[in-house]
């Protein structure tokens, strides 16, 4: 699943200075003959200051006053923008953030499959444009959520290509291409012999329980 990540909440600001003035150069009338003001837009960027900024020298987290961060950068920038947006100088004011997209499942940065590299990229034959290329999590509950069947009437798990006692569920089966198989191969049962990690340990998911109604 891709979550997305807003900070460096600014405003854009846009100034046309019409004056001296517009630019702070005032009292220089004594010194200067003539001052010419830009012809080109000048574009400034302005931060709203920190949620948990309670004083010079003194804050706490942004979490500690408020439990709804980006709305409450937003707002503030938005009383920014309000503030500027009718001052004779200012042209134009946005109010904008960076957005950060990844995967909630292995962290990395949030790609997908462009249609036009769906034949040249592709997992597999099942990929279709919009598939996320980041991790196997990813790519299987894309295509749960897009209704793309990828295992085979009746497939209940998987054999191990190099391993042929080892049996995988059809989540961690799936991925190595391994051999499909249905209840009928497995007439003892079978579990899951797929090491997630050293911490973790193996899946030991029964690999019947998908006949059962299990969704994997």
């Amino acid at each position: 699943m891709k979550t997305t990540t807003r900070d460096e909440w600014r405003v854009i600001v846009t100034l046309k200075p019409r004056t001296p003035a517009d630019l702070g150069l005032t009292g220089l009338s004594d010194l200067a003959e003539f001052i010419a003001c830009p012809v080109e837009p000048i574009t400034v960027s302005v931060l709203p200051r920190r949620l948990g900024k309670l004083s010079a020298g003194m804050s706490v987290p942004d979490d500690v006053m408020s439990s709804d961060i980006d709305g409450s950068y937003r707002r503030r920038c938005d009383e920014i923008a309000a503030e500027l947006r009718y001052r004779p100088q200012v042209a134009e004011v946005t109010v904008t953030c960076t957005e950060t997209h990844s995967c909630s499942h292995c962290g990395l940065a949030w790609e997908v499959l462009a249609a036009e590299h769906v034949h040249d990229l592709r997992q597999d034959e099942f990929s279709t444009a919009g598939e996320p290329n980041c991790c196997d999590k990813a790519i299987a509950e894309f295509r749960t959520e897009q209704g793309i069947e990828v295992h085979g009437e009746g497939v209940v798990a998987y054999r191990h290509p190099d391993r042929p006692g080892v049996v995988l569920c059809r989540e961690h089966g799936y991925p190595w291409f391994a051999q499909p198989l249905t209840s009928d191969d497995l007439p003892d049962g079978g579990v899951c012999a797929y090491k997630r990690s050293r911490l973790l340990g193996e899946c030991g998911r029964d690999v019947l329980a998908v006949e059962a109604g299990e969704r994997v």
